[in-house]
């Protein structure tokens, strides 16, 4: 019989008690924590899942399976800042490109064009800016503890971008991550082009990053746990095992079988 696991805030285990029974607190996250088995998915508990998520709160309700590689998207995922933007400040273009970069997310605009324009607005800017930017990325609460625990138990870490490479390597490093993908921004004579080259990591490509990464490491892909935020994490999502919306846009949350809304540490309640 399949084991199933919720977790979610504590003010609202009560109602989840009649369908799952007792519940323990996490050690890591204080979130109450559900274990039982059942023949299949609860739709009441999907149902009221939704609920708790609309009204502002994290809740994550899946079917339990062992985990061997996680993949997380790095704008607003891993870390709070979206690089594009911040990038853009430097070249006085922020509130221009923060407005394209939500409609993107949001899936109200195509990837590929969005990213063109966006990139587009950083021409003539010196490669120096980097170290300004790293200066202002911050990883987001709790993805140290969570990257420490997973990598203590044998699973491997991938970091995949819409966003650029030199960030997302750097990231991924600070983490302890097993590898990053990334769009590679041009540059020329130390500055920036304008454009991108290489294959454009839009929403099919994340997803095929994940089957491909899967398919080397001879991991099922049913067997992985994936984390993003925006409308280019669905696919990924979709060719994954368990996905989770990390203060997600609207489009997501409903094609997830879960939403943090405060700290990563909710993901070491799934993987322990």
């Amino acid at each position: 019989m399949p084991a199933f696991r919720l977790i979610v805030d504590p003010q609202f285990a009560p109602k989840f008690s009649q369908y799952c029974g007792q519940f323990s607190t996490s050690e890591y996250s204080g979130l109450a924590v559900f274990k039982w088995q059942e023949d299949s998915i609860n739709h009441s508990i999907e149902e009221l899942k939704l609920e708790v998520i609309q009204a502002g709160h994290s809740c994550i309700y899946i079917e339990e399976r062992p985990i061997d590689a996680v993949f997380f998207d790095m704008d607003s995922t891993a870390i709070a800042q979206e690089t594009i933007v911040e990038l853009a400040a430097c070249a006085g273009k922020s509130e221009e490109v923060h407005r394209i970069t939500e409609e993107a997310m949001a899936g109200k605009l195509n990837f590929t064009e969005a990213l063109n324009e966006r990139v587009a607005s950083l021409k003539g800017l010196p490669i120096s800016i980097y170290e300004d930017v790293f200066k202002r990325l911050h990883i987001n609460p709790g993805l140290k503890e969570f990257s420490e625990l997973a990598n203590s138990k044998g699973m491997s870490l991938y970091l995949v971008s819409g966003g650029f490479i030199p960030f997302a390597k750097k990231i991924s490093e600070a983490l302890g991550f097993q590898a990053h993908h990334a769009n590679h921004l041009d540059v020329k004579n130390e500055t920036l082009v304008g454009t991108v080259s290489g294959t454009i990591v839009d929403g099919e490509e994340k997803a095929r990053f994940l089957e491909a990464t899967c398919q080397a490491k001879s991991i099922s892909t049913n067997h992985t746990l994936v984390v993003g935020d925006g409308a280019n994490d669905l696919n990924m999502m979709a060719a994954g095992g368990i996905a989770i919306g990390y203060h997600p846009k609207p489009v997501l949350i409903e094609k997830t079988d879960g939403v943090i809304l405060n700290d990563h540490k909710v993901l070491m309640d799934i993987i322990n």
